[in-house]
């Protein structure tokens, strides 16, 4: 077969090789060398449009997580000190609400002081009793208890 190929090659030689191509060869082939080009360079600026959305989302997410953790946790720190901190502002808020309590009613005053006095012991006990012992549950738990006595004490100000 290989024989018959080159055999037919020779055969038409003249006719395949010294002859001009037919009218409008090199222009299609022309116009078929910048298609051919333009596909590559399109198929590199998709790639590059691609990155470049990937690597925005990619900054998004790390700016996100870096905004949305608190400076205050960070990888160092034990447990027990985050928990130690937390108890110190949930005690200086109520030592601020007590300040206030002064200014209302007595029967008033009890309740309030023992619903905080609960808020405070429930506090300590959902940390202690928790399954989960980690940071952000204690940041959690505390951050309630202290926007709740915020609560009050705005409620007492405005009063």
């Amino acid at each position: 077969m290989h024989n018959t190929l080159e055999n037919n090659i020779k055969k038409h030689a003249e006719e395949l090789f010294g002859s001009e191509p037919l009218k409008g060869h090199r222009e299609r082939f022309a116009g078929k060398l910048v298609a051919g080009t333009c596909k590559k360079r399109s198929s590199v600026h998709k790639l590059i449009r691609y990155l470049s959305v990937a690597a925005v989302f990619v900054g998004c997410l790390f700016l996100l997580y870096h905004a949305l953790k608190p400076d205050y946790v960070q990888e160092n720190e034990s447990l027990s000190e985050v928990q130690n901190y937390y108890s110190m502002l949930l005690q200086e808020k109520v030592d601020d609400i007590e300040l206030l309590l002064q200014q209302i009613d007595e029967n008033d005053q009890v309740i309030l002081k023992k619903d905080i006095e609960n808020m405070i012991v429930e506090a300590d006990s959902d940390i202690r009793n928790s399954d989960e012992q980690n940071t952000e549950f204690v940041v959690m738990t505390y951050s309630s208890k202290i926007e709740a006595l915020q609560h009050i004490h705005d409620m007492l100000v405005n009063n």
